[in-house]
């Protein structure tokens, strides 16, 4: 699993401009898919990348080295075909630019993710976008609500998800910090050796996976933790947020396979 989304790092990047700049012009003069940018101009692409790519969900490095694949909505999703003649046509122009060739794969895939949902956006007839003035528990339930996964508003403002999502999942709102906290919690049995608890974070955390967990023994009984920030000054992609919730709970959900023993709840 890649351990960043490379794109939050290219995207402020003068060569990256450059690059979006390049790419833009030459989807636009092929044929084939000179339609794709109809609903994403080049300027709000850029904007969109800077301000919401954090909520990119970073994939397995075997799902990068496959051919990218679109993730727009379905009304405005183009052919596997087409989708195949735009990623050439990336891939090109990163090598044109010089781009690190290790590098490529990765952001192929991030930069198509971020200009779907750019296309996405434009063409939703309902919001997309939770604004920053607009964040609060109970407005971040209504929209995991409409995307079905229901949540829970505790006495402390914290969302608990469950339902809809293939395990628990923990939601916290800092308004000072102005981030969006995602936690995962899987508790463990009284039975549990030490060196058993150990084989499961060791296994997990060589796992290609983005959820890396750690022992937690002075907060209750005790448990493994994931927790990530993301960043919500710029506002809440619903799309992509909801995205991340299910990888992450996923990913939290496939700790039990390395669980031979059954000392986890």
């Amino acid at each position: 699993m890649a351990s960043s989304i490379l794109l939050s790092t290219y995207v402020r990047k003068p060569e990256f401009e450059e690059f979006l700049n390049t790419f833009y012009d030459s989807v636009c003069e092929s044929d084939m898919v000179k339609h794709y940018f109809f609903l994403a101009k080049k300027g709000v692409i850029l904007q969109d990348m800077k301000k919401f790519s954090s909520y990119l969900t970073p994939r397995t490095s075997l799902d990068y080295r496959r051919p990218a694949t679109g993730t727009a909505s379905p009304d405005i999703q183009l052919p596997d075909r087409q989708i195949g003649e735009i990623s050439q046509i990336m891939v090109k122009v990163f090598r044109a630019k010089k781009f690190p060739i290790e590098d490529i794969p990765q952001l192929s895939h991030e930069v198509l993710e971020m200009i779907d949902e750019t296309r996405s956006q434009t063409n939703d007839t309902a919001v997309s976008i939770l604004y920053p003035d607009e964040i609060d528990s109970e407005n971040v339930y209504k929209f995991l609500k409409k995307n079905k996964i229901d949540s829970e508003v505790m006495p402390s403002k914290a969302l608990m998800a469950e339902r809809g999502l293939a395990h628990k999942v923990w939601i916290y709102l800092d308004h000072e910090e102005k981030t969006i906290s995602v936690e995962g919690k899987i508790f463990i049995k009284d039975i549990a050796f030490d060196d058993q608890i150990e084989e499961i974070i060791e296994k997990q955390n060589n796992r290609d996976s983005f959820v890396k967990i750690k022992l937690v023994r002075d907060a209750g009984a005790q448990h493994l933790l994931e927790r990530h920030v993301l960043p919500f000054k710029n506002g809440i992609p619903v799309r992509l947020f909801v995205r991340y919730l299910g990888k992450f709970s996923r990913d939290l959900d496939q700790i039990y396979l390395s669980d031979p023993d059954d000392v986890l709840k």
